[in-house]
């Protein structure tokens, strides 16, 4: 159960683009407990579940579900939503388009020096 939610947390945490930080001041929790929680380190109790779920704008049982179910429910969603397509979402995989790149990294790239003669 404590992987499931180590899991879970991270999975909808990175999804709404939450550092741990972030996700501590939004449910009045450090950050290190949240760490220690995706790491396995500590349990959650009942009452943190629901704080980190309300945080996330999300019942406190999909922090709780397993994967199989996690898998299940969204195969059954994506039959559903087929024929939507994917587009503009990138292959898993792939490297990020330069499009995708921060302006300071597009910058070192762009006057990267090349080797001489």
């Amino acid at each position: 159960m404590r992987e499931t939610l180590a899991r879970n947390l991270r999975k909808y945490r990175r999804a709404q683009y939450l550092s741990q930080e972030e996700l501590g001041h939004r449910a009045e929790l450090d950050r290190t407990y949240i760490s220690s929680i995706e790491r396995c380190v500590y349990s959650a109790t009942v009452d943190v579940v629901g704080r980190l779920a309300d945080a996330l704008g999300i019942p406190a049982l999909e922090l709780l579900r397993p994967a199989s179910e996690s898998a299940e429910a969204k195969s059954s969603s994506a039959t559903s939503a087929e024929g939507a397509g994917t587009k503009g979402q990138p292959k898993k995989g792939a490297k990020p388009s330069r499009k995708s790149e921060e302006p300071a990294q597009r910058r070192a790239i762009a006057t990267r020096k090349k080797p001489g003669p």
